[in-house]
């Protein structure tokens, strides 16, 4: 799986927003690292805090739909209502026109609520690129890869079967191959086991940007094993010269002439020429291991992989989760909810969306459930803090300050917005003319919403449906 978030994201859009987070990302690092502090999980959290204040006014017009909504609910109930089991064409469009009208009566649409989540999804992708692959993005993390990276990628020649080959092409990789393909068809003796994993976790990795992203999130056993494979190179090359292969035998291996020479003949020497050492292994690794570790966890491997303490950050990514589905349901109307088919699925919704963040979080490299879990955390406190305050908050307040954004759009297209409002205040009165009780009443229980406004009306129809519901039963 972790071979499909590699490197850099090329999809248009996402990479735009990548790229420029990226940047960001790369900036604080190197704030940081001004200070002596190299350290990615530190980096992640002033990411997630900056880019979750950036998106933050998104979060409060989503809160502004949510209180908007809880007035709008009743009349388009209403609406649904009236149009029940009515499925021939000018009921549907008439039920379309009416929904319609009631959306501009308020100033806002159906996507109200969609809107911002479309904008944050490519945001969202980006970021799952960036924390992934932070190599790709960050110039001096990716510098401590390169001493390793460089020599150790998979060229891909010929499709691996060296056909026609130049020698001078082959990489350290390439020459490991050859050596433990050699060894394993005709050497029988000391395990080499180590060469076969290191092979398995680089094949087909033919780029170093490729190969930063697979050493990113290696293990300490993988290090090991990459550290061996050069330690005991002069070992493995002795041994596979002792074999005695034959001329024939090399000729399956490497079928191109000056290729093969060039490579027995350093074998005959007793060495085969490699780009990287042991020393350059342990250094990248000691450098990386530095960047990587956040207290006792690496953030480069999956909680799964490490367990341990890495297993809290999906627990937490979880929890985080749950919070916020619940904060979020806890703030419907509950009118709404109750009649609103929409109410089962976000019940289901409030355990299916945590249990998928954890299991995400417990797949991923770690830094990036860092990210999952920590955004979780801050998008339930700040949804908190918002529904306290959209509490005190007249609803009436947020209905003028759409519609006066309606007025200034619809004049800038010479449309006269009164009688658009106008227009669309009709369903309301007609469904107030078809109810069957009295109006003193239900605008005695309006006494809190200013008179006149869009806030009373809307109640009015609420009370009237609840009315009429207690007339039928």
């Amino acid at each position: 799986m972790l071979g499909m978030i590699l490197v850099r994201s090329t999809t248009p859009v996402i990479s735009w927003f990548a790229d420029i987070l990226g940047m960001l990302m790369s900036l604080i690092y190197n704030m940081f690292d001004k200070f002596g502090i190299e350290n990615i999980g530190i980096c992640i959290i002033v990411f997630t805090v900056i880019v979750k204040l950036v998106l933050f006014p998104l979060q409060v017009k989503q809160q502004k739909f949510t209180k908007l909504n809880s007035v709008m609910t009743p009349e388009l109930q209403a609406i649904q209502k009236k149009y029940q089991n009515k499925r021939d064409q000018d009921s549907v469009v008439a039920m379309n026109e009416e929904t319609k009208a009631v959306y501009e009566k308020y100033g806002t649409s159906p996507t109200g609520s969609c809107l911002q989540m479309l904008i944050q999804l490519p945001i969202l992708f980006s970021l799952y690129y960036i924390i992934a692959s932070i190599p790709a993005y960050v110039p001096a993390v990716h510098n401590y890869f390169e001493p390793v990276s460089n020599y150790v990628v998979d060229s891909n020649l010929d499709e691996n079967d060296y056909k026609k080959a130049d020698y001078d092409d082959f990489t350290d990789y390439d020459k490991f191959y050859i050596l433990n393909t050699a060894y394993d068809k005709y050497v029988k003796g000391k395990d080499y086991k180590y060469v076969d994993r290191m092979l398995k976790t680089i094949d087909g990795q033919d780029d170093s940007e490729k190969v930063n992203d697979i050493i990113a999130k290696y293990s300490d056993e993988q290090w090991s094993d990459l550290s061996k494979c050069y330690e005991n190179s002069a070992s493995f090359v002795k041994d596979i010269n002792n074999a005695e292969i034959t001329e024939s035998q090399w000729k399956k291996i490497i079928k191109d002439d000056d290729a093969r020479e060039e490579f027995l003949t350093d074998i005959e020497d007793g060495e085969v020429t490699l780009e990287c050492n042991k020393e350059n292994v342990d250094t990248a690794k000691s450098n990386i291991n530095k960047v990587y570790t956040f207290g006792p966890i690496n953030l480069g491997e999956s909680p799964s992989s490490a367990m341990g303490l890495a297993l809290l950050i999906p627990l937490i990514s979880c929890l985080a989760q749950f919070f916020s589905v619940f904060i979020s349901m806890r703030n419907q109307d509950d009118s709404a909810m109750q009649n609103n088919q929409m109410a089962n699925s976000m019940k289901v919704t409030m355990y299916v969306m945590p249990l998928m963040s954890g299991f995400i979080a417990l797949s991923v490299p770690a830094g990036l459930g860092l990210y999952w879990a920590l955004t979780g955390i801050i998008q339930a406190v700040t949804q908190l803090i918002l529904i306290n305050y959209f509490k005190n908050v007249d609803v009436q307040d947020i209905i003028d300050k759409n519609m006066e954004k309606v007025k200034k759009k619809k004049a800038k297209k010479n449309i006269d917005s009164d009688k658009v409002t106008s227009a669309a205040t009709t369903s309301t009165r007609s469904l107030k003319s078809k109810a069957n009780i009295s109006t003193k009443n239900v605008v005695d229980s309006n006494k809190k919403y200013k008179s006149g406004s869009m806030a009373e009306k809307a109640n009015l129809v609420k009370s009237i449906n609840e009315a009429n519901n207690k007339n039928k039963k």
